[in-house]
C-alpha cells in the first residue's frame, strides 16, 4: 500500500508526483464541479483567518450569492469601516487562466461603468492566489424573491423594467465604444 505522501487525501488513489494539493484528478475535478455548502467550503478555507474571517482587508460577514463562476460576501472593508460585497473566484487558484481572466474581464468592464443602476466596484486584486472584486452592497430583496409572493403590479413591473433596461442600454453603448 503506497504511503499518505504518494496517495489521495481524501480517496487513497495512488498519485501522481505532481498531484495538486495532495489530491487525485478525480477528487480535484469533484471539488470543481460540486463545491461544498458555504459554511464548508469558504468559512474553512486556509485563506481565510478563522478569528474575524478576514479576507485581506475584509472582514467576511456571510454570503450573499454563488454561482457557476464565483461566491459574493457581504464584508466590511476594514480600512474604511464600510460594508461592501466581495465577490472572489471560487476555486481560487484551481480556477484556470481561462476561468480567471474571464472573471478579470467581468470586473474590469463594469468598473468602467458609472451608472445609478450599476454596481460600482471599488478594488480589484488579488489575496494569496485567490481572485476578488469588491463593489457597492446592495440591499433588499432580489427581483426573483419579490416576484415569489406573486406578480407584481404593472406600473412596478415597468419600472423595474425601465430601470434594467436603461442600465443595459448605458452597458451596450460603452461596450461598443
Amino acid at each position: 500500500m503506497p504511503d499518505s505522501a504518494t496517495q489521495c487525501a481524501r480517496c487513497g488513489t495512488p498519485l501522481n508526483p505532481r498531484a495538486v494539493g495532495g489530491l487525485c484528478p478525480r477528487c480535484v475535478a469533484l471539488d470543481f464541479f460540486t463545491p461544498a455548502p458555504p459554511d464548508e467550503a469558504e468559512f474553512e478555507n486556509p485563506l481565510i483567518e478563522d478569528s474575524e474571517r478576514r479576507f485581506g482587508d475584509y472582514q467576511l460577514l456571510g454570503e450573499i450569492a454563488r454561482g457557476g463562476m464565483g461566491v459574493v460576501y457581504r464584508a466590511r472593508q476594514i480600512s474604511l469601516n464600510r460594508q461592501v460585497a466581495v465577490k472572489m473566484l471560487l476555486h481560487g487558484v484551481l480556477a484556470g487562466d481561462a476561468a480567471t481572466a474571464r472573471f478579470k474581464a467581468e470586473a474590469t468592464a463594469i468598473a468602467s461603468l458609472l451608472h445609478p443602476n450599476i454596481v460600482a466596484i471599488h478594488e480589484i486584486g488579488e489575496h494569496q492566489g485567490r481572485q476578488f472584486f469588491s463593489m457597492d452592497l446592495v440591499v433588499g430583496q432580489t427581483l426573483a424573491e419579490k416576484v415569489r409572493e406573486g406578480p407584481l403590479p404593472a406600473k412596478l413591473a415597468t419600472a423595474y423594467l425601465q430601470s434594467v433596461a436603461a442600465a443595459v442600454h448605458y452597458a451596450h453603448e460603452r461596450a461598443r465604444g
